[in-house]
């Protein structure tokens, strides 16, 4: 581990920290900002290398043997790199993972969402998918970056437990189909959710609030699936629709 002190917001390491909040930038890097105590202490508890971690303490974390660079650092420096108002004693910077999309191929169940905007809801999705047992999630089209801070922390620790892939490659999906049923969520369907018998291999697909899933998605598509909902409720926070689908598909599949 190097140890480092810095002291002034205009060092170029900040300077360069500070731009990975643009998804342009962090891309072309490879590297995720990641803040929050909780957040941190989980990547260390779980072993990540950390190629930058700020703190403003200077023992707690000088006998972490996954950090490569402990840089100390004052309150100022805190909230000149932190994406929420009030920052956290601790930030990190890591490697952004490399997961690979040929592994889903041997995966039983996946969720693909299309075209999501939210990154809270992002969040959410991931959480609910590591505690129901989905092997992988593919963010299918135009979606919000993966490594967006609120998605971090929506996920609530759980973005790195489970393979994410982002592609707009119809045919990477056709041919998962060959192996996988896939399965869209709609408003209308006459087949109910929950009298639906799940198979081994699947891709769930889910789309937007806003725009629901597109064509090229449905147009592929071996079923169509509907959540009933009572008193008019015409449709639910995609976060919580997600959830509900994946714990009903963990009770059915378990049975």
């Amino acid at each position: 581990m190097q140890k480092l002190k810095i002291t002034g917001t205009q060092n170029n390491l900040i300077k360069d920290i500070v731009k990975l909040h643009m998804p342009k930038y962090r891309k072309e890097k490879h590297l995720v900002f990641i803040d929050g105590e909780k957040s941190v202490e989980g990547l260390i508890d779980d072993g990540f290398e950390i190629e930058y971690l700020f703190a403003n303490d200077d023992d707690k974390y000088s006998n972490c043997k996954t950090v490569k660079n402990l840089i100390i650092v004052n309150d100022e420096i805190l909230k000149k790199i932190s994406t929420t108002k009030s920052p956290s004693p601790v930030a990190a910077v890591i490697k952004e993972p490399c997961v690979d999309k040929c592994e889903f191929f041997k995966y039983s169940k996946i969720a693909l969402i299309d075209g999501i905007k939210d990154a809270g809801n992002l969040g959410t999705i991931i959480r609910s998918a590591a505690a129901f047992s989905i092997d992988g999630i593919i963010l299918f089209n135009d979606c919000v970056d993966l490594y967006n801070t609120k998605t971090i922390r929506a996920s609530a620790q759980n973005l790195f437990k489970i393979p994410v892939i982002a592609t707009s490659d119809i045919n990477f999906i056709k041919e998962l189909k060959k192996n996988h049923k896939l399965i869209s969520t709609v408003v209308n369907s006459k087949n109910n959710f929950n009298n639906y018998k799940f198979e081994d291999n699947f891709i769930l697909a889910l789309g937007s609030e806003a725009e629901g899933i597109s064509k090229e998605i449905l147009d592929i598509s071996d079923d169509t699936l509907t959540i009933e909902l009572d008193r008019n409720v015409e449709s639910l926070n995609l976060g919580v629709c997600a959830s509900i689908c994946f714990a009903l598909i963990k009770n059915k599949t378990n049975l």
